[in-house]
C-alpha cells in the first residue's frame, strides 16, 4: 500500500507535525485516515456528508488561510479523497 500524504476523509496533512494523528486499523497497521475521522476500524461520524465535512473543516483551516479560501480548497480536495470518491 502506498503511503498517503493526508487523511483520506478530511485532508489533514500527514506531515511530521500531524503524524501523531494517523489512525491505525484494528490489526495495528497504519490507516489512510486520521484518528479524528476514524477509530477502531470505523468512521467517527459515519453519517457525515462531504458537504458536512467541508463545513466542519472550514472554520479550522480558515484560521490560517481565511474561510473563503478554505472552502474553495476543501471543495476541490475532498472529492479526490478515498472516502468521498467512492460515494
Amino acid at each position: 500500500m502506498a503511503v498517503v500524504k493526508m487523511c483520506q476523509s478530511c485532508a489533514l496533512p500527514f506531515n511530521e507535525e500531524h503524524a501523531r494523528f494517523i489512525s491505525t486499523e484494528p490489526d495495528g497497521s497504519r490507516s489512510i485516515y486520521c484518528n479524528m475521522c476514524y477509530r477502531d476500524g470505523k468512521f467517527t461520524e459515519p453519517e457525515i456528508t462531504m458537504d458536512g465535512m467541508i463545513e466542519k473543516v472550514v472554520p479550522i483551516l480558515g484560521k490560517s488561510i481565511g474561510e473563503e479560501e478554505a472552502r474553495k480548497e476543501m471543495a476541490a480536495v475532498l472529492p479526490t479523497l478515498e472516502r468521498w470518491c467512492v460515494m
